[in-house]
């Protein structure tokens, strides 16, 4: 009996020597924290502004210091901001040495990095919604480099509460198909579809546009012209007309002597 009890003491005061050895490493990760660069430097240079009792901005340093960063991460990023642009303290006010910035922002970083690998918070992830015609366009130039008149193939948005693009949820049925049909359109324009038929395009451009000065796009030396975009969706052979505007007697309007013509494409000069 004896001996069952000198082993329960023996297992019982290893227990307390385990404890106590691992107590002084916890209590050292505290002190770790409570004595960290940035804490030193909110204390002496930040306090005179940022105390309980003074709250300028209505920021209050000193509680937000005597507790754990993890308390209030979003307040403590703008400590970073206002750390890593020099501009806490304000001017006039006594400020710390560069080496202690730099020891202040390494060790509050570090803190708030250590948080966020350990407990991820992605955020409010945004409710899906279509692209409007705009956003359209610039994502067809940017995936498929193609310049596409979206405005003949998709109806003109609404602005609802100041928007002009809606959720997936609320997409009716009809603007839905318009989509797919510009889908179909837009695709056979990025593979080069072969087989098509023979096709038409007609361009007029503004009765208001004038010729006496440069156009933007068009080389330097020119005067007048047009510049069109336009995407020519297989190889072959291409007929290009030019016809200036004319009056009702079918005479050229503006011109009283003879001009010359350039026609580009891709800047070369084909005729």
């Amino acid at each position: 009996m004896q001996r069952w009890q000198d082993h329960i003491t023996t297992c019982a005061l290893a227990v307390v020597c385990g404890l106590l050895a691992g107590t002084p490493g916890a209590a050292q990760s505290r002190s770790d924290s409570e004595t960290a660069p940035f804490r030193k430097t909110i204390a002496q240079y930040c306090l005179g502004c940022h105390s309980s009792a003074t709250k300028t901005a209505g920021l209050d340093l000193e509680s937000l210091a005597a507790a754990a960063v993890s308390h209030d991460t979003d307040t403590w990023e703008g400590v970073v901001r206002k750390l890593r642009g020099r501009q806490m303290p304000p001017v006039g006010m006594p400020k710390p040495e560069e080496s202690e910035y730099r020891a202040a922002l390494l060790s509050l970083t570090s803190e708030l990095d250590g948080l966020a690998s350990s407990d991820p918070n992605p955020g409010r992830t945004p409710t899906f919604r279509r692209l409007n015609r705009t956003e359209y366009r610039n994502a067809i130039r940017d995936l498929l480099a193609l310049q596409v008149n979206v405005d003949d193939l998709l109806p003109s948005d609404e602005a609802s509460h100041g928007f002009d693009n809606i959720t997936v949820s609320d997409l009716p049925p009809l603007l839905l198909e318009r989509y797919v049909s510009a889908a179909e359109k837009i695709s056979r324009l990025a593979v080069g579809r072969v087989g098509r038929l023979p096709d038409a395009v007609t361009i007029r451009l503004p009765p208001d546009l004038t010729q006496e000065q440069h156009i933007p796009g068009l080389p330097i030396g020119t005067r007048g012209g047009a510049l069109v975009p336009h995407t020519f969706p297989v190889d072959g052979e291409y007929e290009i007309s030019v016809r200036l505007a004319r009056d009702r007697n079918e005479d050229i309007e503006g011109l009283t002597r003879r001009h010359q013509l350039e026609l580009l494409v891709d800047r070369e000069r084909l005729a």
